[in-house]
């Protein structure tokens, strides 16, 4: 009796998992009304680690294809010519490395130090800091095509303004950019 409840709870638990994952994905018909008794299914495999730089079946969590390069660290500053009150950076890249589409977002800064000479700071205009506080909510930052497209790279910068105690001495504001990636799966190539 134990067996035949197992093996119950086993199809049950197979079929269940067979139906959930047949509702994730593209479905076929097969109707015998109309002289259609068999289907094929294509059927693609990964062996091995996952390898999210060529095109292939997706992984089971999208988030594998996730595989981008950021800089380690980033510089902004003020110029001489504006009395140190114009804040610039260099241009620093995302390369996407993978084989989708990445989606890249400012979802927070983190750690701010000695900010309060900060009146206005933004990355690619998107507002990281007002009046020495940090005022960035989650905004897409740019959407970088997999890694054979015209645009698997994207450029930020900072700018803003500044209000040094004494620009004579510098100063040294910090934070951590916080930055977040998702597969843009509708890139696919």
């Amino acid at each position: 009796m134990k067996k035949l409840v197992a093996a119950i709870l086993s199809t049950a638990t197979i079929a269940g998992v067979v139906a959930s994952g047949v509702t994730a994905f593209a479905t076929q018909d097969i109707d015998g009304r109309y002289g259609n008794t068999s289907g094929e299914i294509q059927v693609n495999g990964i062996i091995g680690e996952f390898d999210n730089t060529t095109p292939g079946p997706d992984p089971v969590d999208p988030n594998e294809w996730i595989n981008v390069t950021i800089p380690t660290t980033a510089l902004f500053y003020t110029t001489e010519a504006s009395s140190h009150t114009e804040i610039v950076s260099p241009n620093y890249k995302v390369i996407n490395n993978s084989a989708v589409g990445v989606i890249v977002s400012v979802s927070d800064v983190d750690t701010p130090l000695n900010m309060g000479e900060v009146d206005l700071l933004n990355v690619n205009n998107i507002e990281l800091f007002a009046n020495g506080e940090a005022t960035v909510v989650d905004t897409e930052l740019f959407t970088l095509t997999g890694n054979t497209g015209a645009n698997a790279e994207g450029d930020f910068g900072f700018n803003g303004e500044a209000t040094p105690v004494d620009s004579s001495k510098e100063s040294n504001p910090s934070f951590n950019l916080v930055l977040s990636f998702a597969p843009d799966l509708a890139d696919e190539e």
